[in-house]
């Protein structure tokens, strides 16, 4: 019965939730990186302030990479829209800082995606 009890929680471990992680770019101070990446249509892109003064992330082109202002090891995630479509950022805090500006390009949605296809038939 020991060993039931023991294996248990390692059955558990490997059943474990979704592998699937956040794409992550982070700010340093010496800028984003990395300042281009590419994720799926409706993947989740988290930004990392790992630099010691504030930002601030906005988008003209993709309203969803608006973040709050990140304090020192503060996180924002943004769930990508449907694609294809590039969205480019940039610091609000620090506009002119060309270091802190990056793009996101997103694939294509599939079929799948809600607005997408009749799931009653043709």
């Amino acid at each position: 019965m020991r060993k039931a009890i023991l294996l248990f929680p390692l059955a558990l471990a490997a059943c474990g939730g979704s592998s699937e992680k956040a794409a992550v770019v982070s700010l340093f101070d010496s800028g984003a990186s990395p300042s281009t990446i590419s994720v799926a249509a409706g993947a989740q892109l988290q930004f990392t302030n790992e630099d010691f003064v504030n930002h601030q992330i906005v988008s003209n082109d993709c309203s969803e990479l608006d973040s709050p202002v990140l304090t020192a090891a503060a996180s924002f995630t943004a769930t990508m829209g449907a694609g294809p479509k590039t969205c480019t950022f940039s610091c609000a805090l620090n506009p002119a800082a060309a270091t802190y500006q990056g793009t996101v390009n997103v694939g294509a949605s599939s079929a799948a995606d809600a607005g997408y296809g009749n799931p009653y038939g043709p």
